[in-house]
C-alpha cells in the first residue's frame, strides 16, 4: 500500500475512534411534530474519502482526499397518507480530478436537488403513487442507498445510459406507481419519466421525443423490504433472500437486466451477505456523435455483472467483502473499452452505519492496454468515513 494512502487510513481510524466516545449524540432524531398527521424529519450524511488511483502511464499514484457525499435531508408528512422526501448534495468537495493534465481541486461543487419525492398512498401499502425527482426503477444498485453499501459503493456499470437519458445519478423526473403484494413479499415499481429530451430542428420542436420508461418486480422469500431504497447488507436485522428483474427504454434505447440477494442472519447475531446483478444495454443507434466525418456508437451493445459477499461478525462490529464487475461489448471495435475489476475491503461499524469506517482495494483490469500506457493492469485503493442519520 503507499505510503500516503496508509497515512490516510490510519486517519480515518483515528477520527472514528474518537467520533466513538460520542456516538449517542449521532442517535438523537430530530423531529417536529406539528399535530398527529402532519410532521417534519431531518437528517444529514457526509462521506469523507481518501483515495489512491494508479496512473495507468506512468505507474504512479493520483491522491485525492474529498467529501464524496454531503446530504442534507428533509422529509415528513403533511397529512394522513401524503409524505414528502427532499435530499440535497455536494459531490466529491475537494476532489482533484484523476486522469487530467492539471487537475484543479474542486471546491465549488455547490449543493444538487438529489431527490425530491412527494408519495401517496392510494390504497395503503398496496398502490403508492410517488411523483417528483424519483430513483428510476432500475436494478437493485442502483436502489441499494448510498449510506448503507455493503462493498464501499455502488456498481461501476449500473447506470450506463445515466447522461444519455439525461437522468443525475439513476434519478428523474416522472410519476411512479410502486406497491407491495402477497403480505409485502411481492414489489411492484413502474413508472414514466422525462428521459432525454431532443432538441429543436428546423422542422420540428425541441423535446417532441417520447419519455422514458421502468419497471421493477421484487419477490422477497422471507423478510420483506418496503422502503424508498434498499440496504446493501441488514448486519442481521433481517432475513432476505430477494428476486428482482427491471426494464428501462426510451425511443429504441433498451436495457434490462436481474439481481438476487441473499443477506441471511447466523445464531450469533453476525451475517452473511452475497448477491449478483446482471445489465445489459443496447442505443440500438439512438445516441452518436459525428467528428469529423466519423459517427460513433455512445452507448453501443453491451453487458455487465456485479458481484459482491460480506460476512458480518457481530462481536467486533467488522464486516470484510469482497466485491467483482466486469464489463464486456457484443461489438469487437469496443474491445478496448472492456474491462474487470476486482477487489474487497472491511467495514467497521463504530456505531451502525452512523459512524462507520470502509476500506476498499480494488484492482483494474482493461482487456487492452490504453495506447501509450506502461502498466495494463491498475490498483485502486480507497477508505471512507461516514456520518448518517435520518
Amino acid at each position: 500500500m503507499p505510503r500516503r494512502t496508509a497515512g490516510t487510513l490510519r486517519i480515518l481510524m483515528l477520527a472514528a475512534a474518537c467520533g466513538a466516545l460520542h456516538s449517542a449524540s449521532c442517535l438523537a432524531q430530530v423531529v417536529v411534530r406539528v399535530n398527529d398527521a402532519v410532521f417534519f424529519q431531518l437528517g444529514t450524511q457526509l462521506q469523507f474519502w481518501g483515495e489512491s488511483t494508479q496512473d495507468p502511464i506512468g505507474g504512479g499514484y493520483s491522491q485525492s482526499m474529498y467529501l464524496r457525499r454531503v446530504r442534507l435531508i428533509l422529509g415528513g408528512q403533511v397529512a394522513p397518507n401524503v409524505t414528502f422526501f427532499v435530499e440535497t448534495e455536494s459531490s466529491r468537495l475537494g476532489n482533484a480530478g484523476f486522469g487530467v493534465s492539471t487537475p484543479t481541486k474542486n471546491t465549488t461543487s455547490g449543493m444538487a436537488l438529489q431527490d425530491a419525492i412527494g408519495e401517496w398512498k392510494l390504497a395503503g401499502e398496496q398502490l403508492i403513487l410517488d411523483a417528483g425527482l424519483t430513483l428510476v426503477p432500475l436494478s437493485r444498485a442502483v436502489l441499494t442507498s448510498s449510506g448503507v453499501q455493503l462493498s464501499f459503493d455502488t456498481a461501476d456499470f449500473s447506470l450506463q445510459a445515466n447522461a444519455l437519458t439525461q437522468m443525475s445519478a439513476g434519478r428523474d423526473t416522472g410519476f411512479m406507481l410502486r406497491g407491495f403484494q402477497l403480505g409485502g413479499r411481492l414489489e411492484y415499481r413502474g413508472g414514466v419519466f422525462s428521459g432525454g429530451r431532443q432538441p429543436a430542428t428546423a422542422s420540428a420542436a425541441a423535446s417532441r421525443n417520447t419519455p422514458q420508461y421502468a419497471a421493477r418486480l421484487q419477490y422477497n422469500v422471507f423478510d420483506p423490504e418496503k422502503g424508498y431504497t434498499y440496504a446493501g447488507t441488514n448486519r442481521g436485522a433481517k432475513k432476505i433472500l430477494a428476486f428482482g428483474a427491471w426494464g428501462n427504454g426510451q425511443g429504441r434505447f433498451r436495457s434490462w437486466g436481474a439481481d438476487v440477494t441473499a443477506d441471511i442472519p447466523l445464531a450469533d447475531k453476525s451475517a452473511v451477505t452475497a448477491g449478483a446483478q446482471y445489465y445489459f444495454y443496447d442505443g440500438r443507434g439512438q445516441f452518436t456523435q459525428t467528428t469529423a466525418g466519423t459517427t460513433t456508437d455512445l452507448l453501443p451493445k453491451q453487458h455487465a455483472w456485479f458481484l459482491d459477499g460480506g460476512w458480518y461478525f457481530q462481536p467486533l462490529a467488522l464486516q470484510p467483502y469482497v466485491r467483482y464487475e466486469r464489463l464486456d461489448f457484443s461489438d469487437p471495435a469496443f474491445q478496448s473499452r472492456e474491462q474487470a475489476r476486482w477487489g474487497g475491503g472491511f467495514n467497521w461499524y463504530v456505531a451502525g452505519q452512523n459512524l462507520k469506517v470502509s476500506t476498499l482495494y480494488e484492482r483494474v483490469q482493461p482487456r487492452v492496454a490504453a495506447p501509450g500506457s506502461s502498466k495494463k493492469n491498475t490498483n485502486h485503493i480507497a477508505a471512507q468515513l461516514q456520518i448518517l442519520y435520518f
